[in-house]
């Protein structure tokens, strides 16, 4: 087994279906669709069976494609957001790498915060590799050292269930998965989206005409 926390990653594979087909076909010769979505594929928490809390983490110092693609992805989560699989969708700025003058000393900060995303990912036998990473700490005037500086994405999402009977924290993405040749694979924001879209029958172009609608409509 890999290193969990390897940087190295391997292109990805060619996934299996994950749209749900069966790999049987109807008598027309069109494929039959299974009953439900597979929860053990990846990507993760993409079975409509356990409703999430969606948290979606954002850079505010990106550029103006990456703020494109923020709200593009802003616009998928609120599609997803009416179906069954999302209760709730939260869209949050990344936290200060530290506390701010005068403040409350319980305040988060982006390396508790990672520290809590890492907790899981320790825990699942995933890495956040790539998409997170830590600096080597720089030492201070005193030669004390300093808390690690962490690199964080443009987006990244929180999941946490939201039932009474399965709740507590999910998962989170980007996730890297290790395998047994020692390569890695890792699953995107895109690809989660995706996978999710999948499981509830939601069509992301759909999604984007109605916003492109609205949008319109407010203009008037």
């Amino acid at each position: 087994m890999a290193d969990p926390r390897s940087t190295t990653a391997t292109p990805r594979p060619e996934p299996r279906d994950r749209s749900g087909s069966s790999g049987r076909f109807d008598p027309d010769g069109r494929p039959e669709t299974a009953d439900r979505f597979d929860p053990d594929e990846h990507p993760i928490c993409a079975d409509p069976a356990t409703p999430l809390e969606v948290t979606y983490y954002v850079r505010g110092d990106v550029s103006t494609p990456s703020r494109r693609q923020i709200e593009s992805v802003q616009r998928r989560l609120d599609a997803l957001e009416e179906t069954r699989l999302v209760a709730g969708v939260h869209t949050e700025r990344w936290p200060p790498r530290r506390h701010a003058v005068g403040s409350e000393e319980d305040a988060a900060t982006c390396a508790a915060l990672v520290d809590r995303l890492e907790r899981w990912a320790d825990e699942a036998g995933y890495s956040l590799r790539p998409a997170v990473r830590r600096r080597a700490p720089e030492l201070m005037l005193d030669d004390e050292p300093s808390d690690p500086d962490v690199c964080v994405p443009v987006m990244l999402l929180a999941l946490e269930r939201a039932t009474p009977e399965s709740s507590g924290f999910a998962g989170v993405v980007p996730y890297t998965v290790p395998d047994e040749s020692g390569g890695t694979t890792t699953y995107t924001v895109a690809d989660w989206l995706a996978a999710a879209e999948r499981a509830v029958g939601t069509d992301p172009e759909r999604s984007r005409d109605r916003t492109r609608i609205l949008a319109s409509s407010r203009q008037r």
